[in-house]
């Protein structure tokens, strides 16, 4: 048994000496480096992609987008009718004496609610419009009953609750795309808005109750048929301007109606009118029309220029003595034709302004001793003072087949800037103004 376990235990001996004599094993070489691998970015993060502006509105489309200017300011949706016009857009009352509003705010804040206020049932109704590229023109019928204050330049006019009825002209002019206003102009005859609301004793056109019958829609063309009203209406120009009565004659219908919106009635048929283009230049010898700019649409053709004339003769039909004075007033004409002749004119003028310069309307009243200061107005455009003008101011109302008579009062929307433009030849298609 001892033997056994010797040789057992010699083994172990044996076996752990073989063991140390062993020469140790190599270490495993480092594993080589790892390829590197590519990794994609993230994808940076985007904006949403801006849906594209829509392209710029049609010619129809611009017509129907300004009625609804207007149905949005006669419902009084002052939300929808301020996106009517651009942040930086501008707004101008012609011959009124004030300067233009600026930006959408004053727009809308100080001419629009200011004239809702004083008129809360005031609308404009579109008679006729005429869209040219980004200039569109559009006779308005304002109509409403004065149950508010109106703001004036020498204090507050307090409610006469009486109605009022007329046209004025609103010539826009809209940002590229067609769908919001640039600039805005506006001509009426303020002297017609004071008497209405018995405010003056001047003569001036009754409350106009209804439109017209048809109220045409019409786009520029460029028509051979619009050259030649655009030259029928230069002729006329031109024959006015050099005096020539034979040829004013020669160049309009035998019907044919002059509405001077300034005077208190219409003249109707060729003997009355050129009559009253007689008057005008006994009056105004060197009397003429510095038309510059013209726009023409199926029968109309819508111009703007400047009337001046000094006064140095006596128009005893109109009980007009002269004054010796030079006046400068800016127009707008509406001119219908037919068959190349003058059959329709509708003038827009600051008749007011045209008697102001004549030296025809006295100077406001004076304050009465202690009477509190008149109130700042709100608007930018107001009414004249309400004193009663001398009389051959009455006399300025009835004058002048192309540029004079009175006015300054309010129109809603509002007005913009004045277009100054070089002038065209008579007979000659004419390019809008620049609108400043």
């Amino acid at each position: 048994m001892k033997h056994s376990i010797g040789l057992i235990g010699l083994a172990i001996v044996g076996l752990a000496a073989c063991q140390q004599q062993e020469p140790a094993a190599a270490p495993l070489a480092a594993p080589p480096p790892a390829e590197p691998v590519a990794v994609a970015p993230l994808p940076a993060a985007t904006e949403a992609p801006k849906p594209a502006a829509p392209p710029p509105a049609t010619a129809d489309e611009r017509s129907k987008w300004i009625k609804d200017c207007w149905s949005s300011f006669n419902s009084k949706d002052f939300a929808k009718f301020s996106d009517c016009y651009a942040e930086n857009a501008t707004s101008e009352q012609v011959d009124m004496g004030m300067p233009p509003l600026s930006g959408r705010t004053n727009v809308v804040d100080k001419n629009a609610k200011v004239f809702a206020t004083a008129f809360p049932d005031l609308t404009g109704e579109s008679e006729l419009t005429i869209v040219s590229g980004n200039d569109i023109l559009s006779v308005v019928l304002l109509k409403g009953t004065h149950k508010g204050p109106l703001p004036g330049p020498h204090g507050e006019v307090a409610p006469t609750n009486k109605k009022i009825g007329y046209l004025a002209l609103q010539h826009v002019v809209t940002t590229p795309d067609g769908r919001s206003i640039a600039k805005e102009r506006f001509i009426y005859d303020g002297g017609t808005f004071m008497s209405q609301l018995g405010l003056s004793p001047m003569p001036a056109r009754k409350v106009l109750e209804q439109g017209w019958a048809e109220k045409p829609s019409l786009v520029s063309g460029g028509t051979e048929a619009e050259k030649a009203n655009l030259a029928a209406v230069g002729a006329y120009v031109g024959a006015f301007n050099k005096h020539d009565v034979p040829a004013i004659t020669a160049s309009v219908a035998d019907d044919v109606v002059f509405s001077d919106l300034a005077a208190p009635a219409d003249r109707v048929g060729k003997k009355e009118v050129i009559k009253a283009s007689e008057d005008l230049i006994k009056g105004f010898p060197d009397v003429k029309l510095d038309q510059t700019a013209a726009w023409a649409a199926g029968d109309y053709v819508v111009s703007a220029g400047r009337f001046s004339g000094t006064n140095t003769g006596d128009m005893p039909a109109m009980k007009l003595r002269k004054t010796g004075k030079t006046v400068n007033t800016e127009y707008y004409m509406v001119t219908k034709l037919a068959g190349g002749k003058v059959k329709n004119i509708w003038l827009f003028s600051n008749g007011m302004a045209f008697a102001g310069q004549l030296g025809l309307l006295p100077p406001p009243k004076a304050a009465k001793p202690g009477a509190a200061p008149a109130k700042e107005p709100k608007a930018a455009t107001a009414p004249a003072a309400a004193t009663a003008p001398a009389k051959d101011a009455k006399a300025a109302s009835a004058s002048a087949p192309a540029g004079a008579s009175n006015a300054a009062a309010p129109a809603a929307p509002a007005a913009a800037p004045k277009a100054a433009a070089p002038g065209t030849p008579a007979g000659a298609p004419a390019k809008p103004p620049a609108m400043k």
